[in-house]
């Protein structure tokens, strides 16, 4: 499931973890209707929504990152060490992959690993 597969799982039927704060009646409130028909399903706060997509998303993203941890297990986590005034990134089995100014986006060593692992996680995969 992706991010924006998990938002509309919420929006259509969030688990609420928590009932409506006095305060909160007071303030906007969210409701949705069933499809076709002007019955609510649910009623809900903003804050109370925040939480069960954040929850969601927090889910997905536990997700993929056990999918992740499937690369690191066969030795290739990236790794990022600050070495003097760099960040320099390498791949768990040794490949160097570059270095980058503190500051910048990680992405420039992200990519060279992606890079780098897609073989090997397709290779794993056949």
């Amino acid at each position: 499931m992706n991010r924006a597969d998990a938002i509309a799982a919420v929006l259509r039927r969030p688990v609420l973890e928590r009932q409506l704060l006095a305060h909160e009646l007071r303030g906007p409130m969210v409701q949705g209707i069933g499809s076709g028909s002007t019955v609510v399903e649910w009623t809900a706060s903003v804050p109370q929504l925040a939480e069960a997509i954040d929850t969601a998303l927090a889910n997905v993203d536990a997700a993929a990152a056990a999918a992740m941890a499937g690369s690191a297990a066969a030795g290739h986590a990236l790794v990022i060490e600050h070495r003097g005034g760099d960040l320099v990134g390498t791949c768990q089995c040794g490949r160097r992959l570059g270095y980058i100014h503190p500051g910048t986006r990680l992405d420039a060593l992200a990519v060279p690993w992606i890079r780098h692992t897609a073989p090997v996680l397709a290779a794993a995969g056949a």
